[in-house]
């Protein structure tokens, strides 16, 4: 049986007959779509179920928020046992110096401001480890360590207070302080050589031109005395005899001040003790040319290296009487390095 789709023949139509032949759909071709009715779908379109996306979504988003608050978690447990943990159970290194002596005299813990030295501070537990002594350095000869020094000095993170810096010692001065070398030549009190100078004074000048206060220090031939403890103790009781010996008419040639003209008092020159070192110790007052009262203190020492330094605070008394505590602290400034830098 074979499926005729094609129109009758010709001669069977005949003119004036107005009935036709009833049309004949065709079957699809190629990739056309079966002749449904087109308003099929119009009339029903394809939607998914009503809500039928909202559960899987709320459970995506739930998951997502339980992950990063879980992440948070982990995170903040990370922390607390590597950080705070840790930073809780370590000791804590003490940071006041234990009191000695409260004497013109001692040991400065503050970085130095004109030098490259290490820095270090006053208490044992505060000063840098041998270990961390820097490439070439020579270290402190044995002795010297244990010599604690005065208690009244400037703060490690006292901002009134900065230090010039040898090789080998340290010895404060007030940070507005500018530059002052007005004072005159220093010498070493042993051979009368001068030796080197660097001062820090105030703005303000006395009748003489030299700073109402300054600080100063000075140094000269290193290593003079070798850096075996019996030696330079030896030699810093050699300086100590030696300033006894000088009359007190004489003595101020060899000491460092606003130029006194009258009424000088010296104390005894007397050893005493800083943080790892020892100097010798003359405070004095008198007047000056222009009548004005005069306080001062020189420290005469020999660093552990072996090296003759001399340094003193000097002032008007009442620049003193203005900034109480000054004079004692900034003379109480002096300490010896752990070690000394080559050259």
């Amino acid at each position: 049986m074979s499926n005729n789709y094609s129109a009758p023949p010709p001669g069977d139509n005949r003119t004036g007959d107005t009935e036709r032949y009833p049309e004949v759909l065709r079957p699809p071709q190629g990739q056309q779509a079966p002749p449904y009715p087109p308003q099929q779908f119009q009339q029903h379109p394809y939607a998914p179920p009503p809500y039928a996306a909202e559960p899987q979504r709320n459970n995506k988003n739930l998951i997502i928020v339980l992950a990063a608050v879980a992440a948070a978690v982990i995170v903040a447990l990370v922390a607390v046992f590597v950080w705070v943990i840790p930073a809780f159970s370590k000791p804590q290194a003490e940071e006041n110096p234990a009191p000695v002596a409260t004497s013109a005299e001692s040991a400065s813990p503050e970085a130095a401001e004109d030098s490259a030295a290490p820095e270090e501070s006053v208490a044992p537990s505060e000063d840098t480890g041998a270990d961390e002594m820097p490439a070439g350095a020579f270290p402190l000869p044995a002795g010297w360590d244990d010599l604690q020094g005065p208690a009244n000095i400037p703060a490690s993170d006292d901002p009134l207070y900065n230090r010039f810096v040898t090789g080998e010692s340290s010895f404060s001065y007030l940070s507005a302080w500018s530059s002052d070398d007005t004072f005159g030549i220093t010498k070493d009190p042993s051979t009368g050589a001068p030796m080197q100078q660097v001062a820090k004074g105030t703005e303000e000048r006395d009748g003489d031109g030299i700073s109402t206060a300054f600080s100063f220090f000075a140094e000269a031939e290193e290593g003079k005395y070798g850096k075996e403890p019996e030696k330079v103790q030896a030699a810093i009781k050699e300086v100590e005899a030696k300033l006894k010996a000088i009359p007190a008419a004489e003595l101020p040639q060899h000491l460092v001040g606003h130029k006194c003209a009258s009424d000088f008092e010296a104390s005894t020159p007397q050893i005493r003790e800083f943080r790892r070192a020892a100097a010798v110790v003359v405070g004095f007052t008198c007047t000056n040319a222009g009548g004005d009262a005069i306080r001062a203190v020189n420290l005469f020492t020999v660093t552990p290296w072996g090296t003759p330094q001399m340094m003193g605070v000097s002032g008007h008394e009442s620049y003193w009487t203005a900034n109480p505590e000054a004079l004692e602290k900034i003379g109480n400034s002096y300490r010896a390095n752990r070690w000394k830098l080559d050259g």
